[in-house]
């Protein structure tokens, strides 16, 4: 009796491990799940786009337009974060002189400045072809979405909201 239940699990177990799991959380260091590699798979940005198409009941013609403008404003943010890296090495250098450089101090921020600027520019025309793009009915679900607390705090299928 002991080996046919044995064997059962062991059958189980086998057909488990050949068809593979069925959920994305089976799969937690794979690196789709993390938005990398392909951009359809996992619950990077793209996932978190689609949750975001189906609350607001988007056409095709409204996803290629949104998808561009994050597209965009992501770009944006990441040449923003690079500048923001590479000023550490001014500042660094900066506080190592013998004298503290305040002029150098103030390119840095001019920098800073201009980064943000820039940033400023692409949220502005991402969210304008978004805005154009939507219909009432769309803006208005778009806006308590960013409103309301899930809005602010979605964490993937798998995180606690509370």
């Amino acid at each position: 009796m002991f080996g046919f239940l044995l064997g059962t699990a062991c059958l189980v177990g086998l057909i488990w491990v050949v068809k593979g799991p069925r959920h994305h959380a089976c799969r937690r260091w794979d690196s789709r799940h993390f938005g990398e590699g392909d951009p359809g798979r996992g619950w990077g940005g793209r996932a978190l786009q689609r949750w975001l198409f189906e609350r607001l009941d988007t056409t095709p013609g409204q996803e290629r337009v949104m998808r561009s403008a994050m597209d965009d404003l992501t770009d944006g943010l990441h040449s923003a974060r690079r500048e923001l890296q590479d000023s550490r090495k001014d500042l660094a250098r900066a506080l190592r002189a013998d004298s503290f450089d305040a002029e150098a101090l103030g390119e840095v921020f001019a920098k800073h400045d201009a980064a943000l600027a820039a940033l400023r520019r692409t949220a502005v025309e991402s969210l304008s072809r978004t805005h154009e793009v939507l219909d009432e009915r769309q803006r208005q679900r778009l806006a308590d979405l960013i409103e309301s607390e899930r809005g602010r705090r979605w964490h993937g299928p798998y995180r606690s909201h509370a």
